[in-house]
């Protein structure tokens, strides 16, 4: 006979089996033959957030994302081989902490991650399908990975509410769809895109200054071309001066999708980014001076930063790129390099403080999480990489600092810091720091507190995980 301690035990192991099982049955309701504006309204979840006594129901969207696999490169202009992620982003004072449930559709699922693993951040479950989750501060936006699933996973992207921005000079769209074609912007002119307003449009600025972007709204450029030959970025601005972009957020960018050159004085702040497209970069500065990016949580198929000089405008510093979120499902996540015209410079360029959840990239010379390209007759310098963590990516090296030719060749590179970087997960690939020949050296590298899985580099161990050559001059590891 069975005791009912025995009976609730078989009970218990019964349901965890039931439970696994269907976890990997469970599938999305995405229908890649929809047109991809239908695509765009997410049916995996539902979410809701406790306010006043009573549960009030969120929405969710939908983003088209990546399914790419190392050694792939695919070229799908169209979507239709991509994968369909949710987000949810939401207002809220946050005088309490906010309780939200998110609940998947279909199967119940194992277990849940919610990244990034620092943040502490834990759930309780309520039901097969459904959890709930405290969020006690807006700035900490987190992705939601059932079973481990991050192609079909959700972003919970909370803020506090942005009062609306009146006046003549205000583009101003509010909630619900709007088909803008392309958006000129002009000196003294804000663009504010409210809650629950999706905007269709390209965005252009060519030598105007004190131009903003603002709200909490999205900029979507799902009806835009895809074709390779013609497709343009979400947004272009050229010879801008005092450029402020806030709270909004990009979605499916046909190409770079924050395209800004030869601009000064740059704040980009609270910025979201979930795009799927070939070279879909989420910030290329090009000849850049003076910026600032901060507090961004971006997902994308390409470099979510990439910094560039191109020949015809002067050399790219001062470049600050602090408190964001990354997850790049290729290529890297912090890029300094390759494009370099016209023997310019890169120097003043520091990333601190930013969170890296996913990089898969294996394939030379576009590996590297953290990574500075020595190419195109450019010269790198005084650059830091500092209080980084790697947070379970799937397949990248941690850092690249290498000498490649794109192009053609870099010239100098040197005063290169990386410091307290921490890695979580598998076995990273080789990370690397190489010279090119005894004219082209790297020149001054400090390797400061790197931790692999609660292991630190040292000079002992160093063969372990970083490729060297005898091209490099002055290498500390500390």
């Amino acid at each position: 006979m069975f005791s009912t301690k025995h009976l609730l035990f078989i009970v218990v192991i019964a349901t965890c089996l039931n439970l696994s099982t269907a976890a990997q049955q469970w599938k999305s309701v995405d229908d890649p033959t929809l047109p991809k504006a239908e695509r765009m309204r997410q049916s995996d979840y539902e979410v809701s957030i406790y306010r006043d006594g009573v549960w009030k129901e969120l929405e969710v969207n939908g983003a088209l994302v990546s399914d790419f696999r190392p050694g792939e490169y695919d070229l799908d202009t169209l979507g239709s081989n991509r994968t369909l992620m949710g987000f949810c982003m939401f207002t809220d004072e946050f005088r309490t902490a906010a309780r939200i449930r998110v609940k998947r559709q279909g199967a119940p699922f194992s277990q849940v991650s919610i990244r990034p693993t620092d943040y502490k951040i834990g759930y309780k479950r309520i039901d097969g399908n459904t959890i709930e989750v405290p969020l006690k501060h807006p700035g900490k936006k987190v992705s939601v990975e059932f079973d481990n699933d991050r192609e079909h996973n959700l972003f919970l992207i909370p803020d506090r509410p942005e009062g609306r921005v009146t006046g003549e000079n205000v583009i101003y769209f509010g909630p619900g769809e709007h088909d803008a074609g392309v958006i000129d912007l002009h000196s003294g002119q804000t663009l504010f895109v409210d809650e629950g307003a999706v905007v269709y449009a390209l965005i252009r600025a060519d030598k105007a200054d004190d131009i903003r972007i603002m709200g909490r709204g999205i900029i979507c450029s799902s009806k835009a071309s895809h074709n390779l030959g013609d497709r343009q970025s979400a947004l272009m601005f050229h010879k801008c001066r005092n450029v402020v972009m806030e709270g909004v957020m990009f979605r499916d960018s046909p190409a770079w999708t924050l395209n800004i050159s030869d601009c000064e004085n740059v704040l980009i702040d609270n910025v979201k980014q979930i795009c799927w497209m070939v070279n879909s970069d989420g910030m290329d500065l090009c000849n850049v001076r003076h910026a600032e990016i901060r507090n961004c949580f971006l997902r994308n198929y390409d470099d979510n930063i990439s910094l560039k000089n191109f020949a015809g405008g002067g050399s790219l510093y001062d470049i600050r790129f602090h408190d964001n979120t990354l997850w790049a499902d290729r290529a890297h996540n912090l890029l300094v390099g390759p494009e370099s015209r016209d023997d310019l410079e890169m120097k003043d360029i520091h990333f601190d403080r930013v969170r890296i959840l996913e990089g898969r990239e294996k394939a030379y010379p576009w590996l590297g999480t953290c990574a500075v390209m020595i190419s195109d007759e450019g010269h790198f310098h005084d650059i830091s990489f500092t209080n980084i963590t790697l947070d379970n990516v799937r397949g990248a090296s941690i850092f690249e600092v290498d000498f490649c030719t794109y192009r053609r060749l870099g010239r100098t590179a040197g005063n290169v810091l990386l410091k307290n970087i921490r890695y979580y997960g598998e076995q990273p690939p080789k990370s690397s720091i190489r010279g090119l020949d005894a004219d082209h050296k790297v020149e001054g590298i400090t390797l400061r507190n790197i931790r692999i899985n609660g292991k630190k580099l040292t000079r002992r161990n160093l063969p372990e995980y970083v490729d060297t050559n005898e091209f490099i001059t002055g290498l500390r590891v500390l």
